[in-house]
């Protein structure tokens, strides 16, 4: 009796187990409505995602890691995002990559197979509106998992991914999401990142050490908040070799801030005449803390980060044809001028191995000095923004950062600097005299 009892609780079970999974997917089935399209800012590309009935999304690119993600996910009881977040049992996501290694789908299919530990078990092409995907369908049967995972080859270097998972439940219902994701892409080249390509090649095709020869290139800045008090300062150098070394141009900067975020800052910078190779290095220090990050770029085409300090990591980049270290961001302004460039995108490579997609538009002059005013936004959703000042010699000589505050850059003297900050006097005046 007590056995039977138990085959009987077990088909009960069982049962309610079926009846849960049918509710599931009469829910996922029924909940295939998409969003509104959301637009990505300068790179043409628009998409709709799953919304409604189970379905979450903040319905915003987000950055990370060097590419924007946009995401949806399914969990018919959660209570807002995060909760969907614990709950899921369905995934919809699109990202769009800068960085990306290049190689040929069937080695990309291989590695998301991997990723997941499942199986290949078909794979195809699709033509959406204006992008052509190629497709693979992965199972992992012991977790019940069906993934779709496309890509898109995009101008510049720029690669399109969309990935749908599922667990339990219809396994042709990823398809049908993944469908309706890609019959809702939208893209139109972009001709602001055509004109970062004309300006990054032809900085790179001009050579850097034939302008600057042996001779050094200083500039220093005081740091100021909004009410124009001093808070801070930045000592930078940069120069060639004169000579045809394979890393003939050198730079060095420090950047020392007081307040809330104290700290200082020390980079290094090398990079081939023609900039298909650099090396590029930090070390910043805030009270007890240290860290820092060492950036390699062979003339492959591989940009490794490494990161130092307590969480040590490495990674790899596969930086496109917009992307400059921002060590030259005085030289792609010259040369928007010299080209007659009003407005481009550009991928700036920073001190930490972010490469930020950067929007930059020349704007009127404002001010007795300045013959030139450019205005940036970086574009990895951190809301910072830029204005830039050129005199009539075209050097900077202030510059705004905006974000929560306001900060200005004032170009001055070392000396000037050095009666602000007597305590770092010595150091400033060594800097002022050695690379």
């Amino acid at each position: 009796m007590n056995r039977r009892g138990g085959d009987i609780i077990s088909l009960l079970g069982l049962f309610i187990l079926a009846l849960l999974l049918a509710r599931f997917t009469v829910v996922l089935k029924s909940a295939i409505k998409l969003s509104e399209p959301i637009s990505l800012a300068h790179t043409g590309l628009s998409v709709s995602m799953p919304m409604g009935g189970g379905w979450h999304s903040e319905q915003r690119w987000m950055y990370h890691d060097s590419s924007f993600i946009l995401s949806s996910v399914f969990a018919p009881r959660s209570d807002g995002l995060k909760d969907s977040l614990q709950r899921a049992t369905a995934w919809a996501h699109c990202q769009y990559r800068w960085a990306a290694k290049t190689a040929p789908p069937e080695d990309r299919f291989a590695w998301k197979a991997s990723e997941v530990d499942g199986e290949i078990v078909e794979t195809g092409r699709a033509q959406g509106q204006a992008l052509t995907v190629d497709w693979v369908r992965i199972e992992r049967p012991d977790f019940l998992l069906t993934s779709f995972w496309g890509t898109a080859e995009l101008p510049n270097g720029r690669h399109l991914d969309i990935e749908v998972h599922q667990v339990m439940s219809d396994p042709e219902l990823p398809k049908r999401i993944f469908n309706s994701i890609l019959k809702s892409l939208s893209f139109e080249e972009d001709p602001l990142l055509d004109a970062g390509v004309e300006v990054a090649a032809a900085i790179k095709s001009k050579g850097l050490g034939g302008d600057l020869g042996a001779q050094e290139q200083r500039a220093s800045y005081l740091i100021k908040d909004a009410k124009g008090q001093s808070i801070g300062f930045s000592l930078e150098a940069l120069a060639g070799s004169g000579t045809q070394t394979r890393l003939s141009v050198r730079a060095a900067g420090f950047l020392y801030i007081t307040g809330r975020n104290a700290g200082q800052q020390e980079t290094t910078f090398q990079c081939s005449n023609n900039l298909d190779e650099f090396t590029y290095s930090s070390r910043m220090y805030s009270g007890e803390d240290r860290s820092g990050t060492e950036i390699i770029s062979d003339q492959g085409g591989t940009m490794m980060v490494r990161k130092l300090g307590p969480q040590a990591e490495v990674k790899k980049y596969y930086p496109g044809a917009t992307a400059l270290p921002n060590v030259f961001f005085d030289h792609v302004l010259r040369q928007m001028l010299d080209s007659d460039k009003r407005r481009i995108v550009l991928d700036l490579i920073d001190v930490s191995g972010k490469i930020i997609p950067t929007y930059i538009s020349r704007i009127e002059a404002e001010g007795p000095q300045a013959a030139y005013v450019f205005d940036l936004e970086f574009l990895d959703g951190r809301g910072f923004s830029q204005k830039v000042y050129l005199d009539a010699d075209r050097q900077i000589y202030k510059s705004l950062i905006r974000q929560e505050d306001t900060y200005v850059l004032e170009r001055t003297g070392v000396e000037t600097i050095a009666k602000e900050f007597p305590e770092h006097a010595r150091r400033i005046l060594r800097n002022s005299r050695t690379l």
